[in-house]
Parts: C-alpha cells; structure tokens; sequence
C-alpha cells in the first residue's frame, strides 16, 4: 500500500512543471494572440484571442523554473523535463482550443474532458519526449487529480465571482 501511495504522490511531483505552466499562462489578460486573429480554412479563429504569445511565455518561463528547484532534487535532466512539460501542457491547451473553435465552442464554453486534459496529454507527450518516465497508473491518477481539481477551483472562482462561468 504504501509503494502504491508514494508511487502516486511522486507521479504528482513529476507533473508540477505542467500544472504550474497550465495555471499561469491565463494570469496574462492582454497580449498577442498566437493566431494573430487570423481565422481557419473554416472561417472560424485558429485558436482565439486567450492564447497568447506573452502567456505562452509565462507558462513556459515558469513550468521550467520550477524544474529548476526539482532538479535539486531529481537532477540535472528536470530542468530539460520540465521545459518539455511546460511547453507540452501549453501546446496541447493550444490543440484544445483549436478542437474548441472547429466545433463551434466560444472561448471560455465547455468541453467536458478537453478543457481539463488537453494540457495533461501534451505535457505527458512532451515530457516523455525530454526524458520523463512515468507509469501508466501515475498518468491516469495526475489526468484524475487534474480533471477533479479543474472542476472545483472552476466551480470555486465562479461562486466568487472571479469566473462568469462555473466550469
């Protein structure tokens, strides 16, 4: 039981890097949209005026400096790790958002299961890509904690007026 438990809570620590990226990328309220307003064969926006290069590297600025303090711990290959991470989680929240505009979903509408695993996916992706080795039941606990923990901090910022939607 105890392995099980340690071998979960270090599947969260891998995953810092991804979730520090994922949350901070929003905190910039204006800049640049990566898509540069530009619309899709569709005639739809590419991925919409919420994904923008200054958050694109704030996200990555930070998911990596927190692979900084775990390399103290992990080595010299989580500083690598976790840049692959961070910009992972923001290129598959980008992927979201361009599945997002193709069905018709306005920015900040619903996706059930995209809106809270598309960074999750892309971190994992590029993670293992810059040396990440994580264990099946590590990805499916972070994708559980991950999808849980979108819906309560969503459904907490609505209730205090933070978001104008609850998800």
């Amino acid at each position: 039981m105890y392995y099980i438990v340690s071998e979960l809570l270090l599947g969260l620590i891998y995953y810092i890097p991804a979730f520090v990226a994922n949350g901070s990328g929003p905190l910039v309220k204006n800049g640049t949209p990566i898509d540069f307003r530009r619309n899709f064969v569709d005639g739809r926006r590419i991925l919409g005026d919420g994904k923008t290069f200054e958050g694109l590297l704030m996200a990555i600025t930070y998911g990596t400096t927190v692979g900084v303090a775990l390399s103290f711990f992990f080595g010299y290959p989580w500083i690598l790790i976790s840049f692959g991470e961070a910009l992972g989680a923001m290129v598959g929240d980008m992927i979201g958002a361009f599945i997002k505009r193709r069905l018709n979903i306005p920015r900040g509408g619903r996706a059930l299961g995209l809106d809270q695993l598309d960074f999750v996916l892309g971190s994992t992706l590029f993670g293992i890509l810059t040396g990440l080795r994580v264990s099946l039941i590590q990805f499916l606990f972070v994708a559980l904690i991950a999808f849980l923990a979108h819906v309560v901090s969503n459904a907490i910022a609505f209730r205090l007026k933070i978001k104008s939607v609850p998800w």
